[in-house]
């Protein structure tokens, strides 16, 4: 499995940030109260494509979750697996069996009738297409439809984050089968669904035009009642400082994220805008190349380790929107008692000058170039000779096959899947793991990830996996910094404001509203 964006950027973090703050007007008349109705958001990339099962960004959350909807859901500032489009499922005893019952009355945004068959054909599509979120339903031995609002899957083994799976902002959704018939072409509707989409959801995407705007507009006959905002209007903008000024002249009403840290003091003391800091699961972390020499050497990582002084870099970098982090998962999917991680400092000084190449992803806000350099001062004054670079999240996926010329040192930004231990730990460090970028491998971790996935018992698979966690952070593969809040900036007036740790730089379009 590999993961197709990795974190960019942390929400509202560049401590180092500098942005003009000219003079608030009065609010727009852009929110729900207002002539329009239309909420205006912004990205600051494109996303990939409107289709579910191709994309597996980060950037284009807040469209995949207005369009489109899967059985189940994540409820609002929880892990907990809520009903969506199934009204209620049932899991055999022995785990392998899940019946789902659909809920009635719901139509695509087409007027197709949503039923177990359209279900079949979705997570058929979903298999056929084949793109990196496939793997979720690569568990499943069968789909059967007893009648038209019950749909049974039966798993080929026990797979326990197979809920979460399903839960997840990039788990499977339901489209139109009429669609899927009507552009099937030779690549199962992926030609027309670049562009386009017809889900069940509270919003229709009318518009998709990559590089400047998306609209949604909202489903008049939406089964879960009318959205307030008739449409909602998101804007391509990369510049972080061209967004705010939208935002403080009431042109703008949310900045989703990466906002300045430096900025977010003045944004809090504006009568017109409200910061909000919500629990994620975004983890920023460092990688280390064991495979090759210097640290191929133990005692060296664990000096590295005792060189950054984590504690102190975390809290100048990301203030009081992030702490250091507490264990080798997220907080939220695991106990961070049982898998907690600590770097003592220590100001002794390495021997012999090992050289180390560091290597840090682009991001839109430059946090982690901020993080970086911090980091070199700290390697540097224990006797590292460091030299860093930025590269391209693309780059790093090639990492893995010629370790010998990967850097020493990799520095990013990550989230899990969904909510569940396993979508952190076997990308992370498990062997072959998507964004297992230094190729890490310990049989004893793997054993304990395979036996984990297995056991419907939760407190003794949650075990099995802080076992993993602690001996791979034992073997200092990977040192852990901060755990990193999800922070926007709103206009004062919205309401209803509901928001998903697993679902980043996203909240739910169709209870917001605003006075």
């Amino acid at each position: 499995m590999k993961r197709a964006c990795i974190v960019l950027a942390l929400t509202a973090l560049l401590a180092s940030a500098c942005t003009a703050s000219p003079p608030t007007k009065a609010a727009s008349t852009t929110t729900s109260g207002a002539k329009d109705a239309t909420l205006h958001l912004a990205y600051l990339a494109d996303m990939s494509v409107p289709d579910p099962d191709v994309f597996y960004d980060i950037e284009g959350n807040a469209v995949i979750l207005s369009v489109y909807e899967g059985l189940v859901k994540y409820a609002p500032d929880s892990t907990k697996i809520v009903p969506s489009l199934a009204k209620s499922y049932t899991v055999s005893p022995d785990g392998l069996t899940y019946t789902f019952t659909l809920q009635s009355g719901v139509k695509f945004q087409d007027g197709t009738p949503f039923d177990s068959a359209a279900v079949k054909a979705s997570l058929a599509r979903r298999t056929a297409v084949g793109s990196a979120p496939a793997y979720m339903l690569e568990p499943v031995k069968s789909v059967t439809t007893p009648d038209p609002m019950t749909v049974v899957l039966t798993l080929k083994g026990v797979t326990a984050p197979f809920l979460d799976y399903l839960a997840s902002s990039w788990g499977p959704k339901m489209i139109s089968p009429k669609a899927l018939a009507e552009h099937a072409g030779s690549d199962h509707a992926q030609t027309w669904a670049k562009g386009h989409a017809d889900g069940t959801g509270p919003f229709s995407l009318t518009a998709f035009a990559r590089g400047d705007h998306y609209t949604l507009t909202r489903n008049p006959t939406y089964w879960g009642g009318k959205a307030t905002y008739a449409a909602v209007e998101i804007k391509i903008v990369p510049d972080m400082n061209s967004q705010i000024l939208a935002l403080r002249s009431g042109d703008q009403d949310v900045v989703l994220h990466s906002y300045p840290v430096a900025e977010l003091a003045s944004a809090a003391s504006d009568a017109n805008l409200t910061v909000k800091k919500f629990d994620s699961f975004l983890q920023s972390m460092l990688y280390l190349n064991a495979k090759k020499a210097p640290l191929s050497d133990p005692k060296l990582r664990k000096a590295l380790a005792a060189a950054i002084d984590r504690d102190a870099i975390v809290k100048e970098v990301y203030g009081d929107y992030a702490k250091p982090a507490a264990a080798t998962y997220p907080p939220g999917i695991l106990d961070p008692a049982l898998a907690p991680v600590s770097y003592p400092t220590s100001t002794a000084k390495v021997p012999g000058s090992p050289k180390i190449s560091f290597a840090f992803t682009a991001d839109e806000s430059g946090v982690q170039k901020r993080l970086a350099e911090l980091l070199q001062q700290k390697l540097t004054a224990a006797g590292f000779v460091v030299t860093v670079k930025e590269v391209q999240p693309a780059q790093t996926y090639g990492f893995v096959n010629d370790l010998a010329h990967a850097p020493d040192l990799l520095l990013q930004t990550n989230t899990p899947d969904a909510a569940h231990p396993d979508t952190w730990a076997r990308i992370l460090w498990g062997t072959g793991g998507g964004l297992n970028f230094f190729g890490y491998s310990n049989k004893a971790v793997d054993t304990l990830l395979d036996k984990g996935r297995t056991l419907t018992d939760k407190s003794a698979s949650d075990k099995l996996y802080g076992e993993a966690g602690r001996l791979m952070a034992a073997d200092d593969a990977i040192l852990f910094l901060a755990d990193a809040k999800d922070v926007m900036v709103l206009r004062k007036q919205l309401t209803g404001i509901q928001h998903v740790p697993n679902y980043p730089w996203t909240l739910d379009l169709h209870a917001l509203g605003g006075s």
